[in-house]
């Protein structure tokens, strides 16, 4: 019975993922690294994933950290709490590639015995714009790690979810059209209202061409240079 859940599992990730060269339009190659082991990134995963459908998949990732390697990273990040987990994962589509990037403490990895989810955020035009984690503890406390826990070897159990962005709210065009109008009539009915004299009305734009006119006749008047 075990055997036949396994076949099944296989099968519906097979389903959804392919190998690393595949080609299609629809899917994306992804090779996740992380700075794990040396501290330098090295890959866990590669998978292939179709943007056409959303997923939830299990990653089979090839790494194991031993017991050793654990309470190794213990310590070191006893000594640095400015140790972070950061996590790299390369995109490759059609003729595109890039990557995204994600950090969180080191000590949230470790208590969470390297198994989280990592969310992809891909936008309308099927370019990975995003990543992040999750882990079930935010505050870190390594003391809290037990020592039947540090004997342990741990076998990276890493999920995978994709997220596509959903058409943003658009702007209410009526009611801006609506607001125009109504600022329209409100002037209007201003201009209507309004019963002074022309001179009352527009004496700031008759004002600066009297002055111009003034000073113009003051300098060019015949008379007021000799001869």
């Amino acid at each position: 019975m075990e055997k036949i859940k396994v076949a099944l599992m296989f099968i519906l990730q097979y389903k959804f993922t392919s190998t690393f060269d595949d080609t299609s339009d629809t899917v994306v190659s992804l090779n996740i690294e992380d700075n794990v082991i040396t501290g330098k990134f090295l890959s866990f995963s590669k998978v292939n994933i179709r943007l056409s459908r959303q997923l939830n998949i299990d990653l089979s990732p090839s790494r194991i950290i031993s017991s050793l390697q654990y309470e190794r990273l213990i310590e070191e990040s006893r000594l640095n709490q400015h140790s972070y987990y950061t996590l790299k994962i390369h995109f490759k589509r059609r003729s595109t590639q890039d990557y995204v990037m994600t950090s969180m403490p080191m000590c949230l990895i470790l208590h969470a015995h390297f198994q989280y989810p990592i969310n992809l955020f891909v936008n309308e035009n099927g370019y990975i714009v995003s990543v992040n984690i999750l882990t079930n503890n935010s505050q870190c406390n390594l003391s809290n790690i037990t020592i039947s826990e540090r004997q342990n070897d741990f076998v990276y159990k890493v999920s995978l979810r994709l997220h596509f962005n959903e058409l943003g709210p658009q702007p209410d065009i009526q009611h801006f059209l609506e607001k125009l109008k109504h600022e329209r009539n409100e002037k209007m009915n201003t201009q209507e209202n309004d019963n002074r004299p022309f001179l009352f009305k527009y004496w700031k734009y008759i004002l600066p061409v009297v002055v111009i006119f003034v000073l113009q006749s003051a300098f060019t008047d015949p008379g007021a240079g000799g001869r």
